[in-house]
């Protein structure tokens, strides 16, 4: 068939008349991939939509897998936290019981030795009055106090100080009447604070026995230079024995 157009509008009247020469021609002028290209781009946005929904369902399942283990975390940290806390208090514990022990081995030490020790200074018929461990309380010796303390001679803190204390002992001086009360804190680690309380329990047995000569002591097994120093400041006599551990 042979036609002649005198115009373009000719023309599409005669393609839109007749649908089989418009795709003919269609193949003729357009490649066969411009043909395709609707059909690719459906695929391709196809594809997209699915890459998409894909990623989506991986990070929907990413972030509850890291939730979990955030979970799972947190709850072992918690836990190993708990029992870290608890391993700690148990070794508090046994440290605090160690002490405890260690202290009273001195004080038994010292109750075994106290007479020696006396015995150097020049004092004899030695006699313990007050003692925490072994415990010791000579009657006479704890009345005298306790009358100081009716009669508003010591108060309170110093009447518990002198009954708090490790070690009491009494002696004499040769050619002397008066006693010689010795008052001594014991410790396996020797500190300041021990200087210190014996320091108050001669001061209030020199109150209570005005006449007495007055000796303070610290007795332990380790110790350090500024204690050392500390108790020759103070007038106490710091003295140290051997560990049997």
């Amino acid at each position: 068939m042979t036609t002649a157009f005198a115009t373009v509008d000719d023309m599409l009247a005669v393609l839109d008349a007749n649908p089989s020469l418009l795709e003919g021609l269609r193949a003729r002028i357009l490649t066969r991939e411009l043909l395709e290209l609707p059909q690719a781009v459906a695929e391709l946005t196809a594809s997209h939509l699915r890459l998409e929904n894909e990623l989506r369902e991986f990070m929907e399942v990413t972030n509850a897998r890291l939730a979990a283990l955030e979970t799972t975390l947190r709850e072992f940290m918690e836990a190993t936290n708990a029992r870290l806390v608890s391993l700690e208090n148990t070794v508090v514990g046994i440290q605090r019981d160690l002490s405890v022990i260690k202290g009273r081995h001195v004080e038994m030490d010292l109750q075994g030795k106290i007479h020696g020790m006396l015995g150097i200074r020049r004092l004899s018929r030695a006699q313990v009055v007050r003692a925490g461990y072994p415990a010791v309380a000579l009657p006479a010796f704890c009345d005298d106090v306790y009358d100081a303390l009716e009669t508003g001679l010591v108060t309170d803190e110093q009447y518990g100080r002198v009954m708090d204390t490790d070690l009491i002992a009494r002696a004499r001086r040769r050619g002397f009447d008066d006693y010689v009360y010795v008052a001594v804190e014991a410790s396996y680690q020797l500190d300041k604070d021990d200087v210190d309380r014996v320091e108050r329990t001669a001061r209030t047995l020199a109150a209570v026995f005005p006449k007495a000569e007055i000796i303070a002591m610290v007795y332990g097994v380790e110790t350090s230079g500024d204690v050392m120093f500390h108790a020759e400041s103070k007038g106490v006599e710091a003295l140290l024995g051997r560990s049997s551990h």
